[in-house]
């Protein structure tokens, strides 16, 4: 609790609670790196399902370098957000179960990147396991989202003075 109560006292985490405009925009840069983050693994995760059947597997590669400016947005404002409450996410369970389920998701679309995509690009058929993995990377992709939602209601201590 006394690394948290430092936190607070810092100025940018001051400045995060404090200026009118610093949370909002930290929270709108968030969005949309977790926009282009877990929408490119969704897409992704449903193109190896078999949606859109008529596009090819391997031109879903594309969606991998703005999976990566996503997640370096998410991180940053992430960062900014966390320093502004520090005690409110990580004394919150459902905050790292979020952490668990991105990571998670992000480590199979890697694999379904590293197997999937060369397979369909040589024209072979899909790896047996590649279906298990794209529902794998889309459930764990919705539960960080909605892990991510709950985050606004359940917590239990908004700064480390509460009691």
């Amino acid at each position: 609790m006394e690394a948290l109560a430092w936190i607070e006292q810092t100025p940018l985490s001051a400045f995060v609670r404090e200026d009118f405009y610093a949370y909002f925009v930290l929270l709108i840069f968030h969005a949309l790196g977790m926009a282009f983050l877990v929408g490119g693994g969704i897409a992704i995760a449903l193109r190896v399902l078999g949606v859109a059947s008529g596009a090819r597997i391997e031109r879903f590669a594309g969606f991998l370098p703005w999976m990566w400016v996503g997640a370096a947005m998410a991180i940053v404002s992430g960062l900014g957000l966390l320093a502004g409450y520090p005690a409110k996410a990580l004394t919150n369970w459902i905050f790292a179960l979020k952490f668990a389920c991105l990571i998670s998701a992000a480590l199979l679309v890697r694999e379904i990147a590293r197997k999937v995509f060369p397979a369909a690009a040589a024209g072979n058929p899909l790896p047996r396991h590649a279906r298990w993995l794209a529902a794998g990377s889309l459930t764990l992709w919705l539960a960080g989202v909605a892990c991510g939602k709950l985050l606004l209601y359940t917590n239990t201590m908004l700064f480390t003075t509460d009691p």
